[in-house]
């Protein structure tokens, strides 16, 4: 992980150098058109060119760019820059550290061009990490767009411009922070029960070494927080082991119905002698079937159970006598904005819980990430949800996490469905694993 994060914070880095180059070439090139433009004129003074010659260049520019005019107009936006970061241009530009930074670039002296460097970042809808890179310069006003030159503009007239190179530093901020976490939560994890070792292990060499009952008690606990750090190791080599299978898309047909199967027995096995209700209800269609590891989802109901009922066990609804209630359901659906247009079920796990805060909801797959609030009352890992992710992910499925604060929690696990193809000879269908 660190090393994608320096990977990519270096291909920043590359990037940043490399526009700096492009950009020369890109200030050269718009000079030379601009030479050509009275004459232009001169062969057509009633016509006007039909598309400005910076537009044709930014149109041609591998990069995500903007031209912002002295009056803070934004007057061509690269196709690049569109693509990438559509429906967040608005807010990059005005942001307040995109206008300090263009406040400064602004006041630069004629001729000064050193280019200015900004980093904003974005929390809503979801972080994003922009790098900008702004450098002014003073062009012919010919090589606007014609709806934002001035009205009676001179054919030589100039205009000062401000060109904004931007890179998405997102994924490198996120890789990084995810590495720190990982490496404190680890720490954690590791620390706690070994300081508890090392403690009873001193108090049983000290004052307890003649007291079998208090060695009795005391071996019992040394051997949860052994069985604690067992658990956690074996999560972090089964995580391990997923990601490495991540890329190696599974090739056996696994059946719903049976998969639910299983399901119940386990469901049944985790709700044993608490007040925990589990209601696995099959699904409706008995041929559906998905391309998958039938062990690796099995593994991701139980961890979602698992959870539904850690944390529904420690509410107040609980405590004050409600039961936890579980429901795992199969059901087909229509494409929308949260699932591909590709035939697929989806898997959901709904529980009667505390329910999640929404502003955690984005962090939940991450590895050891866990609500403050509850991670105190409830002994896991935190990687359950990292482990499903991954899993999901191989599948070539998606996983959402829908939850309301004293409603519960729903998690819901799109799969592609297998085509199946009717064989009317012996009036059965089959199913078709494509290669």
């Amino acid at each position: 992980m660190v090393a994608q994060a320096w990977l990519i914070m270096g291909e920043g880095a590359m990037v940043g150098a490399a526009m700096a180059t492009l950009g020369g070439m890109v200030l050269g090139r718009m000079r030379a058109s601009v030479s050509r433009v009275p004459v232009l004129a001169r062969r057509s003074p009633s016509k006007e060119v039909s598309q400005p010659c910076l537009e044709q260049v930014m149109a041609c520019l591998p990069a995500a760019m903007l031209v912002i005019n002295e009056t803070r107009g934004l007057c061509v936006v690269s196709k690049m820059a569109e693509q990438q970061f559509d429906g967040d241009l608005g807010s990059i530009v005005r942001h307040p550290a995109f206008q300090a930074k263009l406040d400064v670039v602004l006041a630069q002296k004629a001729g000064n061009t050193q280019p200015g460097r900004v980093r904003v970042i974005l929390d809503i809808p979801r972080l994003r990490v922009v790098q900008a890179v702004l450098q002014k310069q003073t062009l012919p006003a010919a090589l606007l767009p014609i709806s934002m030159r001035r009205e009676n503009t001179s054919p030589n007239a100039q205009t000062t411009l401000v060109f904004v190179d931007l890179y998405d530093e997102t994924d490198a901020v996120v890789a990084e922070r995810q590495h720190t976490d990982f490496v404190a939560f680890a720490s954690h994890e590791l620390r706690t029960p070994l300081a508890a070792l090392l403690g009873f292990i001193e108090t049983l060499q000290g004052p307890a070494a003649d007291d079998p009952v208090a060695q009795k008690e005391f071996l019992e606990i040394m051997a949860q927080q052994a069985k604690r750090m067992q658990n956690l190791l074996n999560s972090l080599l089964y995580l391990s082991r997923v990601q490495m299978q991540e890329h190696q898309k599974p090739r056996e047909a696994v059946r719903l119905v049976d998969l639910f199967d299983q399901c119940q027995t386990e469901g049944d096995l985790l709700a044993a002698g608490l007040p925990v209700t589990v209601d696995v209800q099959p699904p409706e269609n008995k041929s559906w079937q998905v391309a998958g590891d039938e062990t690796q989802l099995l593994q991701v109901v139980v961890n979602l159970v698992e959870n539904a009922i850690k944390y529904s066990l420690v509410s107040e609804k609980t405590k004050a006598g409600k039961p936890v209630s579980i429901t795992i359901t199969c059901q087909q659906v229509e494409a929308d904005q949260r699932w591909p247009s590709a035939p697929g079920i989806v898997l959901s796990v709904t529980d009667n819980g505390p329910g999640i805060p929404a502003r955690h909801l984005a962090r939940l797959t991450e590895r050891f990430y866990r609500v403050a609030k509850t991670a105190a009352a409830v002994q896991g890992s935190g990687l359950g949800l990292a482990i499903v992710q991954h899993i999901v992910s191989r599948h070539g499925g998606r996983f959402v996490v829908e939850s309301a604060v004293g409603q519960g929690t729903s998690c819901h696990i799109w799969l592609p469905l297998l085509p199946l193809v009717a064989d009317h000879s012996s009036n059965c269908h089959q199913t078709v694993l494509q290669t």
